[in-house]
């Protein structure tokens, strides 16, 4: 049996890698989204609440078998991703750069705003009237080296480093992801090599609502998530953009689990109003030290 303090060590840093793969997971499909649209998502946080809101809903209220849950809620987020990318990516794409960014943060902030009041407001009148989304997931512990490692936290981990894996496959094996790793590297370039800007961002955010939402489930199994927590998720997500660099994947995954850490550790030693006073530290301090990010590329 190992001794306490080390047990304690070693929960406190599971728990924020597996935490910091999470928020490594949402991270890169917003950057992914923002690298090759330039569209600024500040909803992209209510897609995980919201992930986490239906998944509590099938599983816990309507007790919907998991597999037909899980297809529904697949299908659910496709709609939501073509109905997003048609009503607020599309109309902004072929303007000029800080039209489409000052445009995209104006419709997506409206959007964000209103998902918080729906998911507060109905939720509250038709299902529970104090909105907390979670799915209790009691996976068996492990034991190794006289160490308890939690189940849950360490399903999340691996689910996590497959979606990295499959992230890095779609990137370099697909010509999806050649695509958009050339429409984020030159996008004047992308354009005239005939790459369809319109065709490549519906993809993107398909894919990138689905993994958000499901990162929004897995989060859900290990803390609760409030109608109202969209927006600071968000913020988390451009904080690892900003530690690892616009469309970089091992940025993302270092970010993430760099801010996972430091919130775990901040909540555990001086609790949990303290821990976004962290990563804004850290968001800033990236900023004045490194602005292109750790594995950002420093312009010329």
């Amino acid at each position: 049996m190992a001794p306490p303090a080390v047990q304690t060590v070693v929960e406190l840093l599971l728990g924020g890698v597996s935490l910091g793969g999470l928020y490594g997971m949402m991270a890169f499909a917003f950057s992914l989204a923002l690298a090759t649209t330039r569209i600024l998502n500040v909803a992209h946080g209510g897609f995980l609440v919201l992930g986490a809101a239906l998944a509590m809903l099938f599983f816990r209220f309507l007790h919907l078998h998991f597999l037909l849950g899980t297809l529904l809620l697949l299908a659910i987020f496709l709609l939501v991703g073509l109905l997003f990318e048609g009503a607020f990516v599309r109309p902004l794409m072929g303007r000029p750069p800080h039209a489409v960014l000052v445009g995209s943060i104006l419709v997506t902030f409206g959007f964000a705003l209103a998902l918080e009041a729906f998911l507060g407001f109905y939720w509250a009148d038709l299902v529970d009237p104090q909105p907390s989304f979670t799915i209790p997931f009691p996976a068996p512990t492990l034991q190794v080296f006289g160490l308890t490692l939690s189940g849950t936290r360490l399903t999340i981990l691996a689910i996590a480093m497959l979606t990295a894996g499959l992230f890095h496959l779609l990137l370099t094996r697909t010509k999806m992801g050649k695509a958009a790793r050339a429409m984020s590297e030159d996008h004047e370039g992308a354009l005239i090599i005939g790459i369809n800007p319109r065709r490549l961002s519906i993809r993107i955010y398909l894919v990138g609502v689905v993994v958000t939402a499901f990162s929004g489930i897995l989060y859900s199994t290990t803390a609760p998530l409030e109608p109202y927590s969209g927006l600071p998720l968000t913020m988390i997500a451009l904080t690892i953009i900003v530690i690892g660099g616009v469309g970089s994947l091992p940025g993302a995954l270092l970010g993430g689990v760099l801010v996972g850490t430091a919130e775990v550790l901040t909540t555990f030693l001086a609790g949990g109003a303290w821990a976004p006073v962290v990563y804004l530290l850290v968001f800033f301090l990236v900023l004045v030290v490194r602005p292109e990010g750790l594995f950002g590329v420093r312009e010329a």
